[in-house]
């Protein structure tokens, strides 16, 4: 049922206030990938090409195919009837949250936080057996099979439970970290107005407090700059601006973090390690959507979970990168080649050339770091409009909303044909 799924049973066997959820376990997922015969199909795409040569751009494609196939394949019928009894009973017209809860994805040795899909704001048995697929689907992600392979997973036997949680609507969410990374001594939270999807991508700055993990109490507290919430809209969610009288104070006051942070403890307590506990405050009680070991894989030497988790963006954010790749790191660029360009390096003496070689491999490295900070999580954005197009519409060809982006000519292609010409 993976880590996800089990930790909310414990809690709400324990008595802590915990949302009504079913786990949809990993046999479901099993039967499905082999009635349809998306088994053999996805060890095929993995192994075109052997898996440590393949190129992420590669990852993604197959990524790609991947998804459409699971998009287009209907669940069997016997397995839907399975499914569709529980789900009808226990939620009928209720909205909730499908998750992702694989087995390997809250291990303590391991963290894949963010990396495989959630969805929010769902209603209906049909429209959350479409999510669940999606969720299967996401355990392909690029970012989640390359994670995969940097840690040693058998990737050809993972697979993924779904936990079907009832959607607390809250005023206020968060999370909580029982044990700060940067000391051993205190613990932090953070939290938002509204529900946490803005806190997860990142598209909302939290208020933080450090907590002292002995007597509880709070040590301090950074105000964000708070302007905009996350809230449920027709299918999912939108960002919108925060009342001006919410946004004058911050989501918490230092007792109810003095509350929330006693509750986290006793979650520590539970499972007998440093949670990540996320949370959502409605009706005077805080209720908990899930529970995590925090690990210590991620940042250490070789570790680039945090690089895969920040090649998904929200809308917004990749707006402003456009705005900032197209009006400051391009014309940059341009103008810092240009002033390369007009050095005469043969005029250098060899003390000169030395250092200005020196230079150039600062400025080279630079550029690199900015490729794969900036260009390339706008890249990965932009390659995401054919993921949604491929669920919206579900063609038989999976790059078939390549032809909706020829509305001009890119500059790649014209340079490309520049450079042909000059040869």
């Amino acid at each position: 049922m993976g880590g996800k799924c089990l930790a909310l049973a414990l809690m709400s066997k324990q008595g802590f206030c915990v949302p009504d959820a079913l786990c949809v376990t990993t046999d479901a997922y099993k039967e499905y990938v082999i009635s349809t015969g998306l088994h053999e199909r996805i060890l095929l795409e993995l192994n075109r090409k052997d898996f440590s040569e393949m190129r992420w751009e590669e990852i993604w494609d197959a990524s790609l195919r991947i998804r459409n196939l699971f998009v287009r394949r209907p669940i069997a019928p016997d397995l839907r009837d399975a499914l569709m009894d529980p789900l009808d009973s226990r939620f009928q017209e209720k909205v909730v949250v499908v998750r992702s809860s694989a087995p390997e994805e809250d291990a303590s040795r391991s963290s894949f936080a963010g990396l495989h899909e959630s969805f929010v704001n769902i209603k209906g048995v049909d429209s959350i057996l479409e999510h669940i697929k999606l969720v299967w689907a996401s355990l392909w992600s690029d970012a989640a099979i390359l994670y995969r392979r940097e840690i040693g997973l058998d990737i050809e036997t993972s697979s993924m439970a779904v936990l079907v949680q009832e959607i607390v609507i809250g005023e206020r969410s968060g999370v909580t970290f029982t044990k700060s990374p940067n000391n051993e001594a205190h613990g932090v939270i953070e939290s938002v107005y509204g529900l946490n999807q803005g806190l997860v991508d990142g598209t909302v700055e939290p208020d933080r407090w450090t907590m002292h993990r002995v007597t509880g109490e709070v040590i301090s507290h950074t105000s964000a700059h708070r302007d905009t919430y996350v809230i449920p809209a027709q299918g999912g969610v939108q960002l919108a601006h925060l009342p001006d009288e919410m946004a004058k104070k911050p989501p918490l006051s230092y007792t109810e973090a003095a509350d929330l942070f006693s509750i986290a403890l006793k979650a520590e307590e539970l499972f007998g390690g440093a949670q990540d506990v996320e949370w959502t405050f409605r009706e005077k009680a805080f209720h908990l959507l899930q529970a995590r070991p925090i690990t210590t894989v991620s940042g250490e030497q070789g570790d680039d979970r945090q690089w895969y988790m920040s090649l998904r963006r929200s809308f917004e954010n990749l707006k402003a990168l456009r705005e900032t790749i197209e009006g400051e790191l391009i014309p940059g660029m341009i103008e810092e080649a240009e002033n390369l360009a007009q050095q005469d390096l043969m005029r250098l003496s060899d003390q000169q050339l030395a250092a200005e070689i020196g230079h150039r491999s600062g400025t080279y490295h630079k550029w690199v770091d900015v490729y794969w900070t900036e260009f390339i999580p706008y890249a990965h954005g932009a390659r995401l409009f054919g993921q949604v197009y491929n669920d919206a519409i579900h063609p038989e060809d999976p790059y078939e909303f390549v032809d909706l982006l020829r509305t001009r000519e890119m500059a790649s292609l014209e340079r490309n044909g520049m450079l042909e010409d000059m040869a």
